[in-house]
């Protein structure tokens, strides 16, 4: 009776342990997604270091969509900083400011891939020994 409530047990663990990993890997695919726009969002402002007054840009509205629009006061970059607040900010204190981020954002995205590997090495060592508690058929 003991072998099987160790390997129940040891079932148990695996699939606790897995949905962890599947779950902190969920979360480095979004912390990649939105490092990726962010990265978008700080060249976009370093190229509008070179725009002028009047120029007309392209403004992405979402999916494949882009909007034609005049540029008023280059200096003048309004970024949210949350789900209802926004600040605004001169073009190089809004790279300075998404510099932070990125750099937060590579903390985070090191933790959980360090995490995932530390799972995945401890997902093995289980499954070897849920393999080793088979029995011979």
């Amino acid at each position: 009776m003991e072998p099987a409530r160790n390997v129940q047990e040891l079932i148990y663990r695996y699939r606790y342990l897995k949905d962890q990993r599947d779950f902190f890997a969920e979360q480095l695919e979004l912390l990649n997604a939105s490092l990726s726009n962010i990265i978008n969002t700080k060249n976009t402002l370093n190229n509008l270091k070179n725009t002028k007054v009047g120029e007309e840009i392209l403004i992405p509205v979402g999916g494949l969509a882009n909007i034609k629009a005049t540029i008023r006061d280059p200096e003048k970059i309004i970024l949210n900083i949350s789900q209802d607040i926004a600040i605004q900010k001169n073009v190089d204190d809004s790279i300075e400011f998404l510099d932070k981020i990125i750099e937060q954002h590579n903390d985070q995205i090191n933790y959980l891939r360090n995490q995932i590997q530390s799972m995945d090495a401890n997902l093995q060592v289980m499954s070897k020994e849920f393999q080793k508690n088979m029995p011979n058929q």
